[in-house]
């Protein structure tokens, strides 16, 4: 993996190292600007003591007063290297100090009568260059301490000013683009550009956040669209075999039912008419199986009219009050306001009676329908049943999904249910799913 340095790493970097090398170049400028000032200093001086010296030597040389000369010599010694006194023949009258190599050999002529008369003799004369080096490495320290403190405190606040200009601003921005994070706020203090960049990013935020949830939307819409149209296959597939199926099953299932029927009466054993009633009791639910399945496959188109739900729940629970009764359970109706909607009354009778007798089937006591027309009619039914389990909840109105035991159910009932509803332009939902249970049929309003 590829180690990435941070922007205020990289910047401290590229400030630090061209920082040091601006100043090692100005250092070894202002050295050598330095020690050529004071070496010229110091030949300006020697010269000027040369000069001296053959001013007031003049007058010892003409006189051979050579004791005086070495007095002169001995007065200079200390502000020069090297100094000799000679006369225009060539001959040394007098010397101090030790010629030093490499360094200019400074000439004061000694003239008699002014600039234009003759030369009796020179003075020559070498500078001292220790003093100087001293003084430049003296001056030199004092001007790398004096850059370093510099360079130090300038590096400090350029550095700061960075960070609170440039870095700061871009790691919030850097926050600021995550659309599941708060965005932090911008500094009143960053620069025009970061402030703009953090608009387009806000603004960038919430065209994420929208197209994040139109697509989770459509990702949903999808979904359930899918769902439908497997299961409307699902039925599609139930309707072909349903047909086969009924025309092979339908005969047998009545002769068996008529046969049972007509030798229950005549059983005087109890363990043969029990034998019989097992018969007949399976014999009717394969052929409820077999409806089902008719029911399904050839549904017929929905005949609209308007009609009274009120009135209509009233006749239903009338009509089913015996059946539900031998079951150990008790049906009712709350309401006794019309509620008026166009619906097909035989598709609404046949979704109650799915309804209602699901939670018979799964051990309901008291089943309560209701009837209300705010916001939309809607007719209600209501159980105190064991709810459903969370495993069929997401699945509960697709085909051949079922709470019963295997053998006691198709799993259609819902399944059919649901699509007579939408086929009369209702719509069926579970509203309460446990403990019991609340399916709602809203129709749309007449």
């Amino acid at each position: 993996m590829v180690k990435r340095h941070s922007l205020a790493f990289r910047l401290t970097a590229i400030l630090g190292v061209a920082w040091l090398f601006f100043f090692l170049v100005l250092g070894a400028l202002l050295w050598q600007t330095t020690l050529r000032l004071i070496e010229e200093a110091q030949a300006d001086k020697a010269r000027a003591l040369a000069s001296q010296l053959a001013a007031v030597s003049l007058d010892a040389v003409l006189l051979r007063d050579y004791g005086t000369l070495e007095r002169y010599l001995a007065d200079l010694a200390g502000g020069v290297a090297f100094v000799e006194i000679r006369r225009a023949d060539g001959q040394v009258l007098g010397s101090a100090g030790r010629r030093v190599a490499g360094l200019p050999l400074l000439r004061a002529p000694m003239r008699v009568g002014g600039p234009a008369a003759e030369v009796v003799g020179e003075v020559l004369a070498q500078y001292d260059p220790e003093p100087a080096r001293r003084a430049a490495w003296q001056l030199a320290g004092l001007l790398a301490l004096g850059l370093a403190l510099f360079a130090g405190l300038s590096f400090w606040a350029l550095r700061r000013l960075l960070l609170a200009q440039l870095i700061q601003p871009v790691a919030g921005l850097i926050a600021r683009a995550d659309p599941e994070r708060a965005a932090p706020s911008v500094p009143d203090r960053a620069p025009a550009e970061i402030a703009e960049l953090a608009a387009a990013i806000g603004h960038l935020r919430e065209r994420i956040g929208r197209h994040l949830a139109e697509a989770e939307e459509a990702a949903q819409s999808r979904n359930e669209a899918l769902r439908r149209l497997c299961s409307e296959q699902r039925l599609a597939a139930v309707g072909q075999i349903a047909g086969e199926v009924a025309h092979e099953l339908n005969t047998p299932l009545s002769n068996i039912l008529g046969y049972a029927q007509s030798a229950l009466p005549l059983a005087a054993d109890g363990e043969l008419r029990e034998s019989l009633e097992t018969i007949q009791d399976q014999a009717r639910r394969s052929a409820q199986i077999v409806r089902d399945m008719l029911t399904a496959a050839r549904a017929p188109a929905p005949s609209l009219q308007t009609l009274d739900l009120t009135a209509l729940g009233a006749a239903f629970v009338r009509l089913v009050t015996p059946l539900a009764r031998k079951q150990g359970c008790a049906i009712a109706l709350e309401a006794d306001e019309p509620v008026t909607v166009r619906a097909d009354p035989a598709r609404v009778e046949q979704i109650l009676f799915n309804l209602v007798f699901n939670a018979v089937q799964a051990g309901a006591r008291e089943v309560r329908l209701d009837t209300r027309s705010d916001p939309v009619p809607c007719l209600e039914v209501r159980d105190d049943g064991p709810g459903l389990p969370d495993s069929v909840r997401a699945r509960l109105f697709e085909p051949f999904v079922t709470t019963k035991p295997a053998g006691q159910g198709t799993g259609l009932g819902l399944a059919i249910s649901l699509r007579l509803a939408r086929e009369m332009g209702a719509e069926l939902a579970c509203e309460h799913p446990g403990p019991g249970c609340v399916f709602a049929v809203r129709f749309p309003v007449a």
